[in-house]
């Protein structure tokens, strides 16, 4: 029983802080007068970057201390404020590499005056994509460190590593590009989206 609630947990929170970091991500975007991502890429992240990280974070594990832990009290909530606090974050690392984006294609850090940036909506796109699925990792434990829990979720680990592939792909096959209307990542935007997006090894030891 407190596997499948805190799986259940587990998922909910994965999405609703993904979906807030895109409805954040877009409304600032409104807001300034620049177009940030189009439908079909916010489509494309909510089908395969979220839906299947989220499938396989059903299917965690039970960590180790769970029938150590206090019962949880019948008014607890199943959300909290991390989940605010995970989509601002995300929503920062967004908006700062459509500019970076931006800056690598034109050389000025001035809002597009069409409001269309392709590089900078690209990098967009790359960031929010593997922040999501970077995420999903930090999701298996709400208490522990990702690297001293001991077990594999192999299922998050595949779903994983099959959005990040096909994200890639998505941006550097050329007539697949073209109709997300993407540019060609280079290798140096590649990894300064990997580096800021990639989870720290971080100690959440600390009951929530």
């Amino acid at each position: 029983g407190r596997r499948i609630y805190d799986n259940i947990r587990r998922a909910v929170k994965f999405l609703l802080g993904s979906n807030m970091s895109e409805v954040i991500s877009i409304f600032v975007a409104t807001l300034l007068g620049f177009t940030i991502l189009e439908p079909v890429h916010l489509l494309w992240i909510n089908l395969v970057t979220d839906c299947f990280p989220a499938l396989a974070l059903g299917m965690e594990n039970a960590e180790k201390d769970i029938m150590q832990r206090r019962p949880r009290s019948a008014k607890a909530g199943i959300f909290g404020g991390d989940i605010a606090y995970q989509g601002l974050m995300v929503s920062v690392l967004v908006l700062a590499s459509y500019f970076i984006g931006h800056f690598m294609e034109s050389g000025v850090w001035e809002i597009p005056a069409n409001g269309l940036s392709p590089d900078g909506t690209t990098m967009a796109f790359l960031t929010m994509s593997m922040a999501e699925i970077f995420h999903s990792l930090n999701m298996r434990s709400q208490r522990g460190s990702l690297f001293t829990m001991g077990s594999r979720n192999w299922a998050l680990l595949v779903s994983s590593f099959a959005a990040l592939l096909l994200t890639t792909l998505v941006c550097e096959v050329p007539f697949i590009a073209a109709a997300f209307d993407f540019t060609s990542v280079e290798f140096n935007e590649y990894i300064i989206c990997l580096l800021y997006t990639s989870p720290s090894p971080r100690d959440r030891t600390r009951s929530r």
